[in-house]
């Protein structure tokens, strides 16, 4: 059975803009409207449940960002903190088997 480590990276949920979005999806949702176009492209669909908010703080790290490394008797990921995009304050590793 192997191992594989995953990294992810997450924005605050102080964010502006986040905040500026949460607002309008939550206003909709206790209204039973759809998502005006603007918060419909920022979370990507027009879904309303509590998991679009929380998966909305998650920023893809692309392999430019993210870099598997490696020698002789070590593997895992190198990131340089200055690539990772704007926001981010927060990563996360896990190990999972």
């Amino acid at each position: 059975m192997g191992m594989s480590t995953s990294v992810r990276a997450f924005i605050p949920d102080t964010d502006k803009g986040f905040q500026k979005h949460r607002k309008v999806l939550i206003a909709c949702r206790e209204a039973g409207i759809s998502l005006p176009k603007e918060s419909e492209e920022y979370f990507g669909y027009n879904e309303t449940g509590d998991w679009v908010l929380e998966e909305k703080l998650e920023i893809s790290l692309g392999k430019e960002i993210l870099k598997e490394w490696g020698d002789d008797s070590s593997e895992g990921f190198e990131i340089n903190i200055a690539d990772l995009p704007k926001g981010v304050t927060k990563l996360r590793f896990a190990n999972s088997w």
